[in-house]
This record gives structure tokens, sequence and C-alpha cells, in this order.
């Protein structure tokens, strides 16, 4: 998909805010949506990103905005919602306005407007769980195709090293980090479009139709296919993820030994990427989707748990 994007709008220029600039955002969906939303409500959650729930009717989407420097990956992403919808997963895909536009500028950021997808959120607490998320991300991994990683992927990734030294145990644990992956050859793996962060609350299960989705794609990206697997075991724990591993596996997006060769450095590189994200929301003093400071240092925390306790077991 190419993507056009508006001209910005100079009634829009304030600083966005989850309960703030309402009047401005119900314009921008009339002017652009035609929708004249009957309720507009703040959505809790994203520290990269605003959403509200739109209302008119019965009918209901979500619009986000994202920083300007976060546009790419939030095309992308758009790109690949629409991408899952026409493979029946359903996953958010943008509406485009009627000039033919799934983005526009707002308040200095880059807004969407969603499809609503509906359902309960999962939290992986149970096995069942686990398994219905395993089998939904190997799914839409399948959908979205492989890369080939010949000469064209990076042999590492990149990590900011700007705050390496908000903590004095950070910057050796991002070498030995870089060290192990370069063990493990990111580039003999198998590559293609991940979400980048498939927290469990990004599935959403109908309880009528018993299709599972997949929302937020705004951190897409193209990578090893097992990065996706490793943020979930990130966010669930890695001793209790055998019946989403296996359940991945069953659908054929990777078999159980390549999984098993790279879960390891990809979750140490997630925890990496969760230390740093901190350290540099720490060193900015950056507030953005939380009340309180101690939330950035529980993060940075969780982290230093990880490598510190961290044994060679998955």
């Amino acid at each position: 998909m190419v993507d056009r994007t508006a001209s910005p709008d100079p009634t829009t220029d304030a600083e966005p805010t989850p309960g703030g600039n309402l009047p401005a955002l119900a314009r921008l969906l009339a002017e652009h949506w035609a929708l004249h939303a009957d309720d507009i409500t703040p959505l809790a959650g994203g520290m990269n990103s605003l959403t509200w729930e739109v209302r008119s009717g019965s009918d209901r989407w979500v619009a986000k905005a994202v920083p300007p420097e976060s546009k790419d990956g939030f095309v992308l992403g758009l790109d690949l919602a629409k991408r899952l919808e026409g493979t029946g997963i359903p996953a958010g895909a943008p509406v485009v306005t009627a000039g033919g536009l799934s983005v526009v500028p707002f308040a200095g950021q880059v807004m969407a407007l969603l499809r609503w997808v509906e359902g309960r959120t999962l939290t992986g607490e149970s096995g069942t769980e686990l398994e219905v998320m395993g089998t939904t991300l190997a799914r839409a991994h399948r959908a979205l195709g492989t890369h080939d990683s010949n000469g064209t992927a990076p042999a590492r990734p990149y990590l900011p090293s700007d705050h390496l030294d908000v903590r004095p145990w950070l910057r050796p644990v991002i070498t030995e980090v870089m060290a192990g992956l370069d063990d493990a050859d990111l580039r003999t793996l198998t590559w293609g479009p991940v979400h980048g962060d498939p927290a469990p609350e990004v599935f959403r299960l109908d309880p009528v139709s018993g299709v599972c989705g997949m929302i937020d794609w705004s951190g897409a990206g193209v990578w090893p296919r097992a990065y996706d697997l490793a943020a979930l075991v990130m966010y669930r724990g890695a001793d209790s993820m055998r019946p989403l591993i296996d359940a991945y596996v069953a659908e054929g997006a990777l078999t159980h030994d390549e999984v098993e060769r790279a879960l390891r450095p990809l979750l140490d590189l997630r925890w990496a990427g969760q230390a740093v994200y901190f350290a540099g929301r720490i060193a900015r003093g950056d507030l953005t989707g939380i009340d309180d400071p101690a939330v950035n240092e529980a993060g940075l925390e969780a982290a230093h748990r990880w490598f510190a306790d961290r044994d060679d077991s998955c």
C-alpha cells in the first residue's frame, strides 16, 4: 500500500491528550470520514500512542494517534492489518478517508480510524487461551508470508545507546545480548512481517463466531517470526508457554527446532529492548501513558531481574 498523507490541519496543532482536544477530534472525524460521532471516549493503556473509542449509533471504531517519528511503522501495521482482514483474521484495519487516505495529521501526530474488533480480551492465564493465541499468531504469520533474509536482513538489530548509563548494569547486559545475537545469526531464521509487540491483550476472541483476532499492529516490522513468540513469553513467563509454542508450531509457521534455537537470544533481545526503552523514558522524564514515574522504574527493574535471574531454560 502506498500511503498518502493529508496536508497539515492548522486547527489541530495543540498537543493531544487522552481526554483533551475532543472537539478537534470530532471535527477531524467529520471532515475526513464523514463520521459524526455520538460519543468519543479515551481508552486506557499505551505508552506510545493515544486511542479513543468512537461511537455513532450502534457502530464503533478506534481512533489512534502516534508521534510523527512512528509513522512508517504505523502505516506498515495498517497495511498488515488490512491484509489480515482480507484472509479472515480480524485485525483492526484502517477505514480510509473520503480522499483515500489511511492516516491524517492530528495535533502534531498521525491519526487513523480503525475498525472495531469484537470479542473478549485474552489473558493467557489458561492453557486453552495460550493455545488460541499460538494458533492465531501462527495463522497471522502464515497469512503475511515470509521475506528472504539473505543479504537484506541486518546482522543485528539496532538498540539506542544514548541512555545506557542510567544504571551501571545496563551497558554490560546490552553488550552481552548483542554478542548472543551474533552467535545465533538471525539471518538464518525465518523472516517475515511480525506484530512486534503481541502482549496477550492484543488477542480478541469473539464468543459468537469463535474467531480470534489480533489488534494494535502499530509496532509492526519485518523480523524473525520467532520475535513475536519471544514477546509473548516475556509478557506471560517462560514456565507456562509450552501450550502456546506447541499450538504455534502445529500451524506450520515454524518448526520446533527453529523455535528452540531462536527463542532464548530473541527473548534476551526483547528484555534488552524493554530495558533500553524504560531507561530512555527515565532519562527524559517521559510520562506518556502513565501517571507515576514509578511505572518507568518498575519496567526497567523487571528487565534487570530477568537478566539477573535467568538460566538456560525457556
